[in-house]
């Protein structure tokens, strides 16, 4: 400590090692901590009124526990929470029931014959579903676009990916007049700033984008300014907390269809809990169909995973859930020496960086990104699966080429009225 600081009796004396400096709060006189690293919680000296609390409504931050009565008044996670719309509730898309989640382990930690046991169930498993189609495809909205020589290869491939998705959903009889399309993980709505300029001529029709984050610089923005009888509305939620059937701006909307790309892992799952769950609550939803495009399937949370009764009949225990979530990782994040593969891989985990562990470098790499593979072959089949069970009709496709984006799957489900 330096004579400097020491000498400074006005300012708090814990050192924040991730800044590398002292913390720059006044403290009180004769405190030599400012109240939030007051370090009296197992000070016998201090006073029971002057000692520091986490604050029941939000544990990040702490207050006197002679002061929590008021501060509950006027603590700023009880007015995010007075402020919260009707249609946020806690929780509501996941099981009453508390699912107690496996502990994530490194496969490198493992005993070699537990991982070689889920890989051969994997093999059994992968054996008994149907060959996938290639299946993609193009539209005209984005044929200039797609033409301009000044597109860069990054949003080139963006550009396919959001061409085929939207041929998908033309072609599965989901761009109807009178329908709500909603894009769960909207980011900055690339793909539904496409899907506007299919749909603005479309009668009493309109766009829910969902997000848990804020951007700059949406491409929703972009097209509210442009003319159009297209309603686009925004909220920002947590989708496990998202109940459709609550939003009054797209109630009159008679029809709704989900979409999303490159949604990561669990928030697939929620996005369908999501859906699903709003057809059976008054007032009811109707969902004609969705298509979404996989990604980071090493996110999956056993709680939230809608195919656990379809994994359950492939012979895989709780247990093994979390083992099967890291074997995933193998398809994408292999140490190909081929640079175009490792900028491709680089692409594909730039947000959701996989786990990558020991053996996930062994030499032999084609055949751990065949089992990688295959293991979220599996887990999209269970969700179509789910689907098929609630009233769907549902397939799986190669909606592009892996040179484009190594996550290339996707599923279009319709369900008729």
């Amino acid at each position: 400590m330096s004579e400097k600081r020491m000498a400074d009796h006005d300012h708090c004396m814990h050192f924040v090692a991730r800044k590398r400096r002292y913390c720059r709060m006044t403290v009180r006189a004769g405190k030599r901590y400012c109240g939030e690293h007051q370090q009296n919680v197992n000070d016998p000296d201090v006073a029971e009124n002057d000692r520091r609390v986490k604050c029941p409504l939000d544990s990040t931050h702490t207050c006197y526990q002679s002061r929590l009565t008021k501060h509950l008044t006027v603590c700023n996670a009880k007015r995010r929470m007075d402020a919260q719309p009707t249609f946020i509730v806690e929780r509501v898309n996941l099981d009453k029931e508390d699912m107690v989640a496996p502990t994530r382990v490194p496969l490198s930690r493992l005993d070699e014959l537990v991982v070689e046991a889920v890989i051969k169930k994997i093999h059994l498993a992968y054996e008994k579903l149907p060959e996938f189609t290639q299946a993609i495809l193009q539209h005209n909205v984005l044929k200039d676009r797609l033409n301009d020589k000044t597109c860069g290869n990054r949003l080139r491939k963006h550009l396919l990916q959001n061409a085929s998705l939207l041929g998908h959903l033309e072609q599965a009889g989901l761009v109807q007049d009178d329908t709500c399309f909603i894009e769960f993980g909207a980011g900055k709505a690339q793909l539904t700033y496409w899907l506007g300029q299919i749909i603005k001529s479309k009668s009493n029709s309109c766009v829910l984008l969902v997000d848990r984050s804020s951007h700059r610089h949406k491409n929703d923005n972009k097209l509210k300014r442009e003319e159009s009888r297209l309603a686009i509305n925004r909220v920002r939620a947590d989708i496990a907390d998202l109940q459709l059937n609550q939003i009054t701006e797209i109630q009159p909307v008679k029809h709704k269809v989900g979409i999303a790309k490159h949604l990561c892992g669990t928030a697939t799952d929620l996005a369908i809990r999501c859906l699903v769950k709003s057809m059976s609550i008054e007032p009811r939803v109707d969902v004609r169909g969705l298509v979404v495009a996989f990604c980071c399937h090493h996110r999956c949370e056993y709680s939230s995973y809608v195919g656990r009764k379809y994994l359950q009949q492939c012979g895989f225990t709780v247990d093994e859930f979390s083992i099967l979530c890291s074997i995933v990782s193998w398809a994408t994040c292999g140490c190909r020496s081929n640079s175009d593969a490792k900028r491709q891989r680089d692409e594909a985990t730039s947000q959701h960086p996989c786990e990558e562990d020991d053996i996930a470098q062994s030499p032999e790499l084609s055949d751990r990104e065949l089992v990688g593979r295959k293991a979220k072959t599996l887990l999209n089949w269970g969700r179509l699966v789910f689907l098929q069970s609630v009233g769907f009709q549902a397939e799986l496709f190669y909606y592009t080429s892996t040179d484009v984006s190594l996550e290339n799957m996707c599923i279009v489900a319709t369900r008729k009225q």
